[in-house]
């Protein structure tokens, strides 16, 4: 039945393909949970803030390592502050492999877990768009986190710190300057550096459930005010509530 499950997650994610890019830094917490041996799923709600909503503004184009010069185009802000993921996770003595969704993209992940410490990678489907640049059809994201834990009472409670480097992809719309009515779908794609904690519960030997939080500070774009020359960084604050069973 395991090989099963594994099997038809698979053909989804292939089936699937790069419908969409936008994917963000999976639990730790889920990630460092190491069951019973049998296939783990999980469940991940988060919430997001800091990327000042309460203020209309641009995010101003920046190309990075660009197939050609930048054009005169900018992001809207259209964040969505919620994100739900759904994965599944295999553990093999001490590494996993899992693969889900972010929302509707697929993307794999991959790692080493013990006891007090793990480190995971993540990247979604599109391997082939490696380049930084944001206006092509497909793009890359993925990224690691390292983790420190210490397990509490039999591992029944576990609390861990994380640090994470990543490339982000989120949602927006692409316009062109001086334009109207141009809008466009474009994920917006950022690199990211943060660092996190969490507390997890294993409430029976099938079912663990987790709170993570989780800050990023964007170095890849700036915010910038509308109608004003002022910007500053961009700090994302993230709430995540995970469950696990098997």
């Amino acid at each position: 039945m395991i090989r099963l499950n594994v099997i038809l997650l698979i053909v989804v994610l292939g089936l699937c393909g790069c419908s969409l890019s936008i994917i963000h830094p999976p639990s730790a917490a889920a990630f460092m949970e190491q069951g019973d041996g049998d296939l783990q799923k999980n469940v991940t709600l988060a919430f997001s803030s800091g990327h000042d909503e309460q203020h209309p503004r641009y995010y101003p184009y920046k190309s990075v390592k660009s197939k050609s010069p930048p054009k005169d185009h900018s992001y809207s802000d259209d964040e969505i502050p919620g994100q739900i993921t759904f994965d599944f996770q295999k553990k093999i003595g001490n590494f996993k492999i899992g693969g889900g969704f972010d929302w509707i993209t697929p993307y794999f992940q991959v790692g080493f877990v013990s006891d007090y410490f793990g480190v995971m990678g993540w990247s979604n489907m599109c391997l082939w768009q490696l380049e930084k640049y944001e206006h092509a059809d497909f793009q890359w994201g993925g990224g690691i986190t390292v983790i420190e834990q210490i397990p509490i009472s039999s591992h029944q409670f576990r609390i861990g710190l994380t640090q994470h480097i990543s490339r982000n992809g989120r949602e927006g719309f692409l316009a062109e300057d001086g334009a109207m009515f141009n809008h466009s779908s474009a994920p917006v794609f950022y690199d990211e550096v943060g660092a996190g904690g969490y507390i997890a519960v294993r409430a029976s030997k099938r079912l663990a459930f987790g709170i993570e939080i989780r800050y990023g500070r964007d170095l890849t774009y700036k915010i910038a005010e509308w109608n004003s020359t002022r910007t500053h960084p961009i700090d994302r604050y993230t709430v995540t509530f995970n469950l696990q069973w098997w």
